[in-house]
């Protein structure tokens, strides 16, 4: 649901590996161009000085404390977000608009150095799932709003 709302609300979803250390969450801040971070409170201190380092002010950091988990002291919570109302989504109902807006920016594993970023527009993410459905037929009957 998170990565529908980023991308809902017009951002660009990009998620790191767990396992990064902080040298490559920097890497990662810094190849996607990221500007706001959502992270479990488990992440927050490698998150916290990745950000840091690339210049990602602690103010837009928010912890995904959906588990009951508790936020650290001069953190914040994602709820946070829920405070400043309400507007409808993005809209991607022009074929231009979906096929040249980037919805995820997405990374390679990283095998012969770095990971490498791949923009993934919001028309390559509906064909990704199109294409999941066509080799594995949906279990229902779709049907199309008058």
């Amino acid at each position: 649901m998170l990565v529908l709302a980023i991308v809902g609300a017009g951002g660009i979803f990009t998620g790191s590996n767990p396992a990064y250390t902080t040298f490559e969450l920097g890497h990662h801040f810094r190849s996607s161009a990221t500007s706001f971070i959502i992270t479990e409170p488990e992440h927050l201190d490698a998150i916290t000085t990745a950000a840091k380092a690339t210049s990602i002010p602690t103010h837009r950091i928010r912890v995904f404390d959906i588990l009951g988990q508790s936020v650290p002291d001069g953190a914040v919570s994602w709820t946070e977000l829920l405070e400043h109302g309400e507007q409808d989504w993005v809209r991607f109902d022009n074929e231009e608009m979906s096929r040249n807006t980037t919805a995820a920016r997405l990374f390679s594993s990283g095998t012969t150095g770095l990971p490498k970023a791949a923009d993934i527009t919001h028309m390559n993410l509906v064909a990704q799932h199109e294409f999941v459905f066509e080799v594995n037929p949906r279990p229902w009957r779709v049907c199309t709003p008058l």
